[in-house]
């Protein structure tokens, strides 16, 4: 198409984000002609980006269209962003245009392969310019359109016209969500029940632990008939080094008595304060 339009040699299109606005913008929406028609006029959201290089008039690594752009809702402000297989998405924050007044208003984009909001992030990249201070009300009724033209810049951020992701990329992303979205079943019939446990395991049950006060150690009690569970040597031993009462007595090298703590001593009815610990210690004979 750019040999359509006779264009001398070594011309290259790079304007302004203010050219742009005064010198195109302002003059499509007033219906004023161009001098050199090098921006096509397509409906930008029914492609996909890679699509549009294709129908560009000019254009090498960035491509310039004017596009009219709907509304999401039909009493709403809000642009409806769909586009092709994808949508696009707004990033950043719209930049105004002209100096002292703005006359137009930039904004950012970056276009998700897929349904919202679980797109896939391409690397196209587009930067939208509208006329601002414009009056975006409702003019026809069942009426879904915002602005009549807008003007938009779209290029790959790679520099290279990336195709949308591959087919096999797209089934291992369903696949995995369908896994993930996918609940476990809850079976009801009597044969997917666990089988019961062994014999060997339900005796196994029956042992317990058994404390005695005399003991340092706990035992293990069984139901087990087994005449050949003896203790080893050295529990037994363990078992035995609690200290007699005959061994404490032979330290102190008298007979404690209870009743004589709490009566032959120079405190009247006020106990020992040994006696305190040897009340909780029961003699075994």
């Amino acid at each position: 198409m750019a040999s359509e339009l006779q264009l001398p040699p070594g011309f290259r299109f790079h304007p302004t984000d203010e050219e742009l606005v005064m010198h195109y913008l302002c003059r499509k929406c007033a219906s004023q002609p161009i001098a050199v028609p090098i921006i096509a006029e397509i409906d930008l959201y029914k492609y996909d980006p890679w699509d549009l290089p294709g129908l560009a008039t000019y254009g090498e690594k960035e491509w310039y269209f004017f596009s009219p752009r709907d509304r999401k809702y039909p009493n709403g402000s809000r642009p409806n962003r769909a586009a092709g297989t994808g949508y696009w998405k707004a990033t950043g924050a719209d930049k105004p245009i002209g100096n002292p007044k703005p006359v137009g208003i930039k904004k950012a984009l970056v276009f998700y392969s897929g349904k919202a909001p679980k797109g896939d992030k391409t690397n196209w990249i587009m930067h939208e310019y509208r006329l601002a201070d414009v009056d975006r009300s409702v003019r026809k009724k069942n009426s879904l359109r915002l602005d009549d033209w807008v003007l938009c810049r779209i290029y790959n951020k790679k520099g290279t016209i990336e195709k949308q992701p591959s087919n096999d990329a797209v089934s291992r992303k369903t696949e995995s969500s369908e896994i993930e979205d996918k609940k476990p079943e809850i079976l009801t019939r009597s044969g997917a029940f666990p089988p019961p446990p062994p014999p060997q395991a339900t005796a196994a049950m029956t042992d317990y632990l058994y404390f005695d006060p005399s003991d340092s150690i706990p035992k293990l009690h069984t139901d087990s008939s087994c005449s050949e569970q003896v203790v080893s040597p050295e529990l037994a031993s363990e078992v035995q080094s609690e200290p007699k009462w005959s061994e404490w007595e032979k330290n102190l090298e008298f007979s404690y008595n209870y009743v004589d703590a709490t009566l032959n001593n120079g405190f009247g009815n006020h106990m020992s304060p040994l006696q305190d610990m040897f009340m909780y210690y029961t003699k075994p004979y």
